[in-house]
């Protein structure tokens, strides 16, 4: 009896620490991918893998953008600046539940994982944007603590020890409809 509760209290703490490694910020963003089928962001999700997409929902004029910046690859520049319909299938989408401040990073590792990144830096508070400094590496200006997305958990590379991104829970890429979707599952 006692071998089987220690063996459930570990598994318990393992599941625990699996769950730790997800943010539990409100995050919920739909994208249509198939009417921006040469986007950025769609070939970033669409791919086998090693591509990724900084997204940010920007208002200009009443309208919102997502400004797409690809860690590779070659786009027009239509393909990174999207103007966005406040519907979708006929129900309202807001862009305001995109992470802490309506930034992600999202794509598939090499290995072909679907990822969701916030785009803030999870060590100063969530207050500093994060910026590419290689082909799968962040950097934040003020810490200047570098994070590798190849992995699946967004790890510090370089630059003092801390928290790794804060990745999102639920993102799933439907190639027969095109829709994509980031949540925390709040």
């Amino acid at each position: 009896m006692k071998k089987i509760l220690v063996s459930l209290i570990i598994l318990l703490c393992g599941a625990c620490e699996t769950d730790n490694m997800y943010s539990t910020h409100d995050c919920y963003f739909t994208f249509q991918a198939s009417l921006f089928r040469s986007s950025a962001l769609t070939r970033s999700v669409a791919s086998t893998g090693g591509t990724f997409c900084i997204v940010k929902a920007v208002m200009e004029h009443g309208v919102t953008h997502l400004k797409l910046s690809p860690n590779q690859g070659t786009y027009a520049a239509t393909d990174l600046d999207l103007t966005m319909s406040t519907a979708v299938n006929g129900r309202p989408v807001l862009y305001t539940r995109m992470g802490y401040k309506q930034g992600l990073i999202i794509g598939r590792s090499s290995f072909g994982q679907l990822r969701a990144y916030d785009l803030q830096c999870p060590n100063c508070d969530f207050n500093y944007e994060l910026k590419w400094s290689g082909l799968y590496e962040l950097v934040c200006d003020k810490c200047k603590r570098t994070y590798n997305i190849n992995g699946s958990e967004g790890y510090v590379q370089s630059g003092d020890r801390g928290h790794n991104l804060a990745m999102y829970k639920f993102v799933t890429y439907n190639d027969l409809d095109g829709m994509l979707v980031v949540s925390s599952g709040q």
